[in-house]
């Protein structure tokens, strides 16, 4: 298991980034019921069943069985944000993927989350992270600027949400 102090906002609050297990089913079934609205301004809501104790266990379950790495940032034992590294390939490619809760936005948590995501995928020997957002959301593409990534590819009025079109965006960071 991982478990990194990240950073601290001020003298008394500091993060722990851990990696996602089964014991943090229900801290993580809080925040997403807590930033349920949140998201789903921003993405595609989750089945039904996700809202659950068992969907959430299940989801862990399910995450850590794909080629990856999946992580949980708490302060004081609640979930602020998560993060993770998947679809990792032989050539040393992988993907990230994070969510900072609503009220956790606006603090530099997301650009610490992914800044620590890089750091593991170093760690990893990877070679190459990629991120993809929708021009919807003008947060995610500062935390993934501010972390190095560039953009590689644009989707134009490539994704749906809410009944509306959105460009979708690629970008990349080498890792080494």
């Amino acid at each position: 298991m991982y478990a990194a102090v990240i950073g601290k906002l001020s003298p008394w609050i500091s993060m722990l980034f851990e990696s996602l297990n089964e014991s943090h089913a229900s801290k993580l079934l809080a925040f997403e019921l807590e930033n349920r609205k949140h998201f789903e301004s921003f993405i595609e809501p989750r089945s039904e069943s996700f809202y659950s104790l068992s969907g959430v266990q299940k989801h862990i379950v399910d995450l850590q069985n794909l080629s990856g790495e999946s992580f949980a940032l708490l302060e004081n034992g609640v979930v602020l944000a998560r993060a993770n590294i998947k679809n990792i390939q032989s050539k040393g490619n992988a993907e990230i993927g994070y969510r900072v809760g609503k009220r956790a936005t606006g603090k530099g948590i997301g650009t610490a989350c992914v800044k620590h995501i890089v750091s593991i995928a170093k760690e990893l020997g990877l070679n190459c992270l990629s991120a993809f957002i929708i021009n919807n959301n003008p947060a995610s593409e500062k935390v993934l600027l501010n972390n190095g990534f560039h953009l590689d590819l644009c989707i134009p009025n490539g994704f749906k949400h809410q009944g509306k079109s959105f460009h979708g965006f690629k970008y990349l960071r080498a890792v080494a």
